[in-house]
């Protein structure tokens, strides 16, 4: 099967946004893990101490116990956020791909018109941006104006990393920091984002 039709990507071409109780679920797991860690840790203190490094031994599980009520929270906001997103945008038609976005993550030759952006669709006009909040697209890149689509790449320790997707424009470059599932706060690794450029160039009229 190739990858373009894996099921991840089907969701997107859909606009799919993968059910939230099973997310929820693992935390909750985890976070009942960490705390257990930690209660182990404090009736233990003093062998805990005689091994040295007392910090880190603390540190991870507590860090464990913290993002596992942080991340679904974000999980949560960002579901209703693309929800409502999706649902401007399929009010307009059905598009040929979903593409959720970071919108910190957005770079464009001037200065977006709404920082608010949690998604891109894809059609045969080119990308529309938009957010949970507009009934219409707040940002239009057409195909017309798109001369390349690459990966955007930055030094990580000092190696180079992949980190977006890289479009040439004639005004400029813009650069979108996809995730990796509608839904979800997470931002999409080197496999999904070299996925996700093949997407992109084969919807190219």
């Amino acid at each position: 099967m190739q990858v373009e039709s894996s099921p991840w990507v089907q969701r997107l071409r859909d606009g799919v946004v993968p059910p939230l109780r099973p997310f929820v679920l693992g935390a909750v797991g985890l976070l009942a893990l960490s705390v257990g860690v930690l209660v182990v840790e404090a009736l233990h203190a003093d062998a805990i101490a005689s091994f040295g490094r007392v910090s880190v031994v603390v540190i991870v599980p507590l860090l464990g116990a913290v993002s596992c009520v942080v991340v679904p929270i974000s999980a949560w906001r960002d579901t209703r956020q693309d929800r409502r997103a999706l649902a401007h945008a399929h009010r307009q038609g059905q598009p040929a791909f979903h593409l959720p976005v970071s919108a910190r993550g957005i770079s464009a030759p001037q200065d977006l018109p709404d920082r608010r952006i949690t998604l891109f669709t894809v059609d045969g006009s080119g990308l529309l941006g938009w957010t949970a909040v507009s009934p219409d697209p707040v940002m239009t890149i057409p195909w017309s104006s798109i001369e390349r689509i690459d990966l955007a790449t930055k030094d990580d320790r000092g190696r180079r990393v992949d980190y977006g997707l890289w479009l040439t424009t004639t005004d400029g470059a813009v650069v979108l920091q996809p995730r990796s599932a509608l839904g979800r706060p997470f931002e999409a690794g080197q496999p999904k984002l070299d996925t996700l450029r093949r997407v992109l160039r084969s919807l190219r009229p």
